[in-house]
């Protein structure tokens, strides 16, 4: 049997910074698969952590064991004890929060509701516009 690695705090630093950059994407699927069906099966769980992964790029073999064994700590409490369990798992262990994940869907929000607020500003510009010419059109082709 081959011995386990040995994993220096510099490592788990590493590994933790590395969580906390996916946990945000790995909330915002759990999120997308609850609104839909309510708490996931193992199925739709793993292809949330899958998705979660994705932003990991490439990462050597032992990077790679240690963070599919975060995920799968994560994946069980989330099954055992629900998903709030496994928030405050993910909290105390790497310093993940969900207000963290939250905030950074709210700024998205707030950012596209300027976004359509000033092309419905563009638009009700063009409108008006447009009015004035149908109202001009109109009162010479009256007199």
């Amino acid at each position: 049997m081959e011995p386990l690695p040995y994993i220096t705090q510099e490592d788990m630093r590493a590994e933790a910074e590395l969580f906390q950059t996916v946990y945000t994407s790995l909330i915002r699927e759990i999120d997308r698969g609850e609104s839909l069906r309510g708490k996931l099966n193992d199925f739709q769980l793993q292809q949330a952590v899958a998705h979660a992964k994705d932003g990991m790029g490439v990462l050597s073999y032992e990077r790679r064991q240690t963070m599919n064994a975060i995920f799968e700590n994560f994946a069980a409490i989330y099954r055992s004890d629900g998903r709030a369990a496994a928030a405050v798992w993910a909290s105390q262990n790497f310093g993940c929060s969900l207000s963290e994940a939250g905030s950074e869907d709210r700024n998205d929000m707030r950012a596209r509701i300027e976004e359509l607020a000033l092309l419905i500003q563009m638009k009700e510009t063009e409108l008006l516009q447009l009015y004035r010419e149908i109202h001009a059109l109109q009162q010479a082709l009256a007199e």
